[in-house]
C-alpha cells in the first residue's frame, strides 16, 4: 500500500503561531485567501499543537452567534492535534481518521515538522484511481478472453 506522503495534497500548509493571538476572523480570511480548509496552530518551537477547520469555525462561532473578531484562535482550535507520519500507510491513516472522526490529518516528517495535510478527498482520489485502473485491466482481460 502507498505511503501517506505519496497521496497527500500538494497544497501548501497554512500555519499560524499560537502566540500570534490571531482572531477567528483573521484566521477565516487567511483560509479563504489561501483556499484551504484548515490551519495548523504551532507552538513557539514550530511544533503542531492544534488545528482549526472550517467545521470548527461553523460550530464554535457561527452556530453560537459569536463575534469572530473577538475570538482568538486558541479558543476554537482542536487540541491536541492528531497527526500522521509521512511514511505511514494510507490504511493506518484511514483507521486513525475513522477512529477519531476527523477528515484531515497533518502529515509530519521525522523532525516533527508539518509537511502537508492528508484529507479524505486525497484518499478518495487515490482509491478512485485504483478502481479505474482495475476496471481497465478487467476490460482488457475480458476482451482478450473473448478473442480466444
Amino acid at each position: 500500500m502507498s505511503a501517506v506522503s505519496e497521496i497527500m495534497s500538494n497544497k501548501s500548509v497554512l500555519t499560524v503561531r499560537l502566540d500570534s493571538n490571531l482572531s477567528a476572523l483573521h484566521i477565516s480570511k487567511l483560509m479563504i485567501k489561501k483556499n484551504v480548509g484548515s490551519v495548523i496552530v504551532l507552538d513557539s518551537k514550530d511544533l503542531p499543537i492544534g488545528i482549526i477547520t472550517e467545521h470548527d469555525i461553523v460550530r464554535k462561532i457561527c452556530a453560537k452567534n459569536l463575534v469572530p473578531d473577538k475570538i482568538q484562535c486558541k479558543e476554537i482550535m482542536t487540541s491536541p492535534v492528531i497527526t500522521i507520519m509521512s511514511y505511514d500507510s494510507i490504511d493506518s491513516a484511514t483507521k486513525k481518521m475513522n477512529k477519531n472522526k476527523i477528515k484531515r490529518l497533518p502529515v509530519m516528517e521525522e523532525n516533527y515538522k508539518v509537511i502537508g495535510i492528508l484529507s479524505i478527498s486525497d484518499i478518495t482520489k487515490h482509491l478512485s484511481k485504483i478502481i479505474l485502473d482495475d476496471y481497465k485491466r478487467f476490460r482488457f482481460l475480458h476482451s482478450a478472453i473473448e478473442i480466444n
